[in-house]
């Protein structure tokens, strides 16, 4: 065995102990729209690379395929803004579509229809509900942690999940997104991101 300090060692037991490092980042780079009604969840697409250590992320599906067995550290961050809903418009003329209970016009602005009507309005504003959106990191089709949260509607929110899994070589790992708004997850390296590394282990 060599006895050297490791900085020194040149022998061929380090040499043949030597594992590559494995880490990687990727962004999005162009929008991505999203549609409720057509898929429960989509894969989030992630076109730039900003560095690939060991040229195991593929940006032309998105996917990480790590070549060495371990234990790695995923963490993935998506921003969506949803779209404005055509309920949230139609609610502004909800007083000119309403039929006054006292004088029975349509469009009536007396006293007692402003005061009946936007009560009426108000309650009804505030049990929207919202929506519910969600990331997750799966592997091999499998999703192995997710986190989700309730949003106001409108609202543009980011979801980020950070995760340690042992992955084995070959195993593909992606990021999927789902909503149950349409709207579109924004494209700026800040907003939407995917990136993993390796920790030293002997496994």
């Amino acid at each position: 065995m060599c006895h050297k300090k490791h900085n020194d060692c040149q022998c061929d037991n380090k040499k043949h102990n030597l594992v590559r490092a494995s880490a990687f980042r990727a962004n999005k780079n162009t929008p991505q729209l999203y549609e409720a009604a057509l898929t429960p969840s989509v894969k989030v697409l992630f076109q730039t690379e900003q560095f690939d250590l060991a040229d195991e992320y593929n940006p032309h599906i998105s996917t990480f395929i790590p070549t060495k067995d371990g234990i790695y550290e995923i963490t993935a961050k998506v921003s969506f803004c949803p779209s404005k809903r055509k309920s949230d418009d139609s609610s502004k003329n909800k007083k000119d579509n309403c039929k006054c209970d006292y004088c029975s016009k349509n469009s009536c602005n007396c006293d007692y229809c402003r005061k009946h009507h936007s009560s009426k309005d108000k309650k009804k504003n505030s049990s929207k509900e919202g929506y519910v959106a969600s990331i997750s990191i799966n592997v091999n089709g499998d999703n192995l942690d997710i986190v989700n949260d309730f949003l106001e509607k409108s609202r543009p929110i980011g979801l980020s999940v950070t995760t340690i899994l042992q992955l084995q070589a070959g195993d593909r790992v992606q990021v999927l997104f789902s909503a149950d708004a349409n709207g579109e997850i924004l494209a700026e390296a800040s907003l939407t991101n995917f990136q993993a590394a390796r920790f030293p282990s002997p496994m």
